[in-house]
């Protein structure tokens, strides 16, 4: 820690937030909702569903406000669509 601050360099806080889109929904925020969808409703839950997760999550990271909530529903999405198939066997 004393090494940056004498190096002139400012110190990162890494558990500070991250700046937030002025949009509400970003693309790929959108496209991790619709990849939930797709997990819940088609017989693709093993690969959309940690897709949308995986898509959700960047969008989170990128400052998008949906990121997070898609990359839950699609976690949600993939575990609905795995009961659904397996009752439907």
């Amino acid at each position: 820690m004393g090494d940056r601050q004498l190096s002139g360099q400012p110190e990162h806080d890494p558990f500070a937030p991250v700046a937030v889109s002025p949009r509400f929904a970003t693309p790929l925020a959108v496209v991790g909702i619709v990849l939930a969808f797709a997990a819940a409703l088609t017989g693709l839950a093993v690969i959309a569903g940690p897709v949308g997760m995986a898509v959700g999550l960047i969008a989170h990271l990128k400052g998008s406000r949906l990121g997070m909530p898609a990359a839950v529903l699609a976690a949600i999405g993939m575990i609905t669509g795995m009961v659904i198939a397996m009752w439907l066997r």
